[in-house]
């Protein structure tokens, strides 16, 4: 049976359509799964400050989380795992920009989103690019950072994986994922690190094993997750890439079909069976 839940957040549990935010029957399929002795996670690009806000104040849902990508972990609500990325590769990362004029290095510290040597009046004029970023820095700071990524301001999505595979080629250390298909934003990781890296740290830290873990998800920075799970699910609006690896398939984001999964799960859980979408 499964007792651990892996979810991404942007376009699988929660959709645009609903600014990001968790429905209230979201949060009721989550409790259904707690109750029934499952532990659910988020795991998304995204750090644990924002999580309040995505599910609306409940914060027994998200009690448990993979963020930034695996990079913090969190389990009944204490921070379990930690993993910084090096200033020097930033630094790097900035320094290789200064002559790409559509692309700019985000940093974030204490819940504050800021563009590195980036002109303060440009960012402000392009809040569809530069969301709640309304700081610039010189460089990068010296203090550990876990969440950064590049904002490409060119409306072309061709253009924004252009600057990934530049970026991943110049850059060996680090990892470039796009975490929302279409739009021109580039996550950063320390390499060999995913979401997959927390969801192994939960999975040991709670005595499970790999095919007690089910996993669901949409976008390029799920396929690590998708890819290391036997029961993997994608939503019928994930990218083709993610179809492709993962196991087990679901209807569409915007019909809230993971929350109908989670029931799923629940049901099963209290019966010591599989849920039912994952029979052939």
């Amino acid at each position: 049976m499964i007792k651990l839940v892996l979810s991404d957040l942007d376009s699988t549990l929660l959709w645009q359509g609903d600014q990001h935010i968790a429905t209230p029957f979201a949060l009721e399929a989550i409790h259904a799964l707690q109750d029934a002795g499952v532990h659910f996670a988020p795991a998304t690009g995204r750090i644990y400050r924002d999580l309040d806000v995505m599910f609306a104040g409940d914060s027994r849902a998200y009690s448990t989380a993979v963020t930034s990508n695996g990079q913090l972990v969190y389990l009944d609500g204490e921070l379990v795992d930690s993993t910084p990325m090096a200033r020097e590769g930033l630094e790097g990362v900035r320094r290789a920009l200064v002559d790409v004029p559509d692309a700019y290095l985000v940093v974030e510290y204490g819940g504050q989103k800021m563009a590195v040597d980036a002109p303060l009046d440009f960012v402000l004029a392009h809040p569809d690019n530069f969301w709640h970023v309304e700081q610039v820095l010189p460089e990068v700071p010296n203090e550990p950072c876990f969440k950064a990524n590049v904002r490409v301001t060119s409306k072309d999505f061709s253009r924004a994986l252009e600057v990934r595979d530049a970026l991943a080629a110049r850059f060996a250390s680090m990892e470039f994922t796009c975490p929302m298909p279409g739009v021109g934003h580039l996550d950063l990781t320390p390499k060999g690190f995913g979401k997959e890296h927390g969801g192994d740290f939960l999975m040991e830290r709670l005595g499970l094993s790999p095919d007690e873990v089910c996993c669901f998800g949409d976008a390029e920075n799920d396929l690590g997750l998708l890819s290391h799970y036997p029961n993997s699910v994608a939503v019928a609006n994930a990218v083709p890439a993610v179809k492709e690896v993962a196991r087990w398939h679901v209807g569409p984001a915007n019909e809230e079909s993971v929350a109908h999964a989670l029931l799923d799960i629940a049901r099963a859980a209290g019966e010591g069976l599989m849920p039912s979408f994952m029979h052939p």
